[in-house]
């Protein structure tokens, strides 16, 4: 894993250099975030797997947005494990983006510091 998960000068060009639209952008992820996570385990619960590769594509966008590779490429591998059917290694990915996510969601509020 990266040192650093979120890379807010990276965001920031993305952006160029808009900091009031990446402030705007930042809440939303980390509003929306927790709830789309919570969702996808609903899914997995559920052994959906339409629903999981829909839930994790869903992520892999949102945190694409943010420029957080690591969650990028952990979403991207849960969606095509859901395609493929297989839940129990979406599972274990998914315990992964979990703490991964909650130590993004720390880095990104030192943005708004």
């Amino acid at each position: 894993m990266p040192d650093s998960l979120f890379d807010a000068q990276k965001f920031l060009q993305s952006l160029a250099n808009d900091e009031e639209l990446a402030r705007e952008l930042l809440a939303a992820f980390m509003e929306d975030s927790p709830a789309r996570r919570d969702s996808l385990k609903e899914a997995l619960d559920a052994d959906d797997a339409e629903s999981a590769s829909k839930l994790a594509h869903s992520l892999k966008g949102m945190c694409g947005v943010v420029r957080a590779q690591t969650l990028v490429d952990l979403a991207l591998s849960m969606e095509h494990q859901s395609k493929n059917g297989d839940l129990d290694q979406v599972r274990e990915l998914y315990a992964t983006f979990v703490e991964t996510l909650d130590l993004a969601h720390a880095e990104m509020k030192g943005f708004f510091a």
